[in-house]
């Protein structure tokens, strides 16, 4: 879920960075991260991979194998998004939903452990930095999927109406996050000098 938004900082980690490694371990014990390639689907939405794969096997074959696409803020945090990737029947791993950022692979970890049942998972992130504001801002991620996922809106999908005092907290949050991300993004990330 990636709802603060002002600048995209997201990045495919290196799966053979000891952070990473130490991450995959912290978020499936026992779990090993694989690299999978990227062959979106662009007739399909972005970001809805349960229902891609299950039509992709229905119309090919194969199976579903479930885990998470691991992501990194570089010198930030280090993220766990709760995904699904397409086997086909000759059992090659492939990450076939579109993003609004094309990658050539993500780094994914298997976890049988958890199930799509059609109710949103939120994601597992970790400060690569001790940051008051990243502190904040990583809050700030976790409080909106709470908002945006209370009760029966945890199953539904697309846009969803919010009560009014849950929609006012939800723009604040928005605001305050990018202003956070704004100033983290000023700290942390190198810019190439002019």
């Amino acid at each position: 879920m990636h709802l603060i938004g002002c600048v995209n900082m997201h990045a495919v980690p290196s799966l053979n960075d000891i952070h990473v490694i130490a991450f995959c371990a912290e978020v499936v014990a026992g779990g090993c991260a694989v690299e999978v390639p990227c062959l979106p689907r662009l007739d399909r939405p972005q970001r809805e991979c349960f229902p891609i794969v299950e039509e992709t096997i229905s119309l090919h074959g194969g199976t579903m194998l479930t885990g998470w696409a691991i992501w990194e803020w570089p010198k930030l945090f280090i993220e766990a998004e709760f995904h699904a990737v397409w086997s086909n029947s000759e059992g090659e791993l492939l990450d076939i939903t579109p993003r609004s950022l094309f990658s050539t692979h993500i780094v994914f970890l298997p976890d049988s452990s958890v199930n799509y049942d059609g109710r949103q998972i939120d994601n597992v992130r970790k400060p690569l930095v001790k940051d008051h504001d990243l502190t904040r801002f990583l809050f700030i991620f976790r409080r909106q999927f709470e908002l945006l996922n209370k009760g029966d809106l945890a199953f539904q999908h697309g846009p969803i109406s919010l009560p009014q005092k849950s929609l006012k907290e939800l723009r604040g949050l928005q605001k305050e996050g990018a202003r956070l991300e704004r100033r983290l993004h000023n700290r942390y990330i190198q810019h190439p000098k002019e």
